[in-house]
């Protein structure tokens, strides 16, 4: 009977130490961060990698890297926070239309 004990708190202990970071993440809503920053990173890097072909759009970007799975406005939301931390900047077109800005990687030194 002990031992029976014994073991399902060993158990207990084995599954808190297990489920504990992911359960934490789902609570705490972290997951969602990291999706974000995910997308971000993917976004860049596209962008780092095409930076001396022809600069992409927003509508590109979102059909090239995400397959199309985005839609402009989220794929345009996180350009600006990719743009507030200085490593793109936008070329705005003349018609002003968030699908057709396009975006150039800036190289820091």
């Amino acid at each position: 009977m002990f031992l029976y004990d014994l073991f399902l708190v060993v158990i207990g202990i084995v599954l808190g130490i297990i489920v504990k970071d992911p359960l934490k993440n789902i609570i705490t809503g972290k997951y969602k961060e990291d999706a974000r920053q995910k997308k971000r990173v993917k976004l860049l890097l596209y962008i780092r990698e095409n930076k001396g072909k022809n600069n992409p759009t927003t509508e590109e970007l979102a059909e090239k890297v995400f397959l199309g799975k985005l839609d402009t406005s989220t794929v345009q939301q996180l350009l600006k926070e990719i743009e507030e931390i200085g490593l793109i900047r936008r070329m705005t077109t003349k018609e002003k239309v968030d699908g057709k800005t396009k975006w150039i990687y800036q190289k820091k030194n």
